[in-house]
């Protein structure tokens, strides 16, 4: 199906059911897939639909979460491109309807350009808060925790985060997602691959600057390595 600023394709039946969730969340580090991770949110998704969420981007990960997973009714990517597609009624259906919510990799600044403040993020949160499992990798892990690097400005890497952390491109963002266990968190991803700690060092300390947090943490994950 495509719409104004949407494109749905579906893997399974496209009938929805409705299945009782489990909590949990997979944030996932970038490069390779983890099969195990995908395979314990499936498990939560107890047989229901297994909605992929994106900016840009196909199809892929249906068939590959379909072979791990055979158990679920479906697999579905939702490729959500503009704030217009956040605001359709049929992406709204596709999202309430989701036993399980993973968000892609890409780049995060599309999530809060196009996302944010739409029925996107109201029902993300009102699906977290009804129990459903949800995860990310790469970019769709830095949209998880309380605090983002939102990437608005492209992104930053450690040299030039270090010798100016007021840098253009040191760009943060909060409260996309609801998750009471992220309270207070920053993620990143790619850490040791694209030498990443230094710049996460001085995001953690940027978050003390405008007074959202007196107190930083951050999860930091490895490409193929996931919490």
């Amino acid at each position: 199906s495509k719409g104004a600023g949407y494109f749905y394709k579906v893997y399974g039946n496209p009938k929805d059911v409705v299945k009782k969730a489990q909590p949990g969340f997979f944030l996932a580090g970038g490069g390779d897939d983890l099969d195990e991770g995908f395979r314990w949110m499936c498990r939560l998704a107890n047989g229901g639909d297994f909605l992929v969420l994106r900016a840009t981007g196909d199809d892929a990960y249906n068939p590959y979460i379909a072979s791990l997973c055979p158990g679920l009714n479906s697999v579905a990517t939702l490729v959500i491109s503009s704030r217009e597609g956040a605001q359709q009624s049929f992406v709204a259906t596709k999202l309430r309807n989701a036993e399980a919510i993973f968000i892609s990799g890409g780049d995060q600044a599309h999530y809060i350009r196009w996302w944010k403040g739409t029925p996107v993020q109201d029902i993300l949160n009102a699906r977290i808060a009804a129990g459903v499992p949800v995860g990310g990798t790469s970019a769709g892990l830095d949209v998880m925790g309380e605090f983002i690097y939102s990437a608005l400005n492209d992104t930053v890497t450690t040299p030039e985060a270090l010798a100016n952390p007021f840098h253009g491109r040191v760009t943060l963002d909060r409260a996309f997602l609801n998750i009471p266990l992220l309270a207070g968190v920053i993620t990143d991803a790619h850490v040791a691959e694209r030498s990443r700690l230094g710049r996460d060092i001085v995001f953690l300390a940027r978050l003390l600057d405008p007074g959202w947090t007196t107190r930083t943490s951050g999860i930091l994950i490895d490409e193929k390595t996931a919490v």
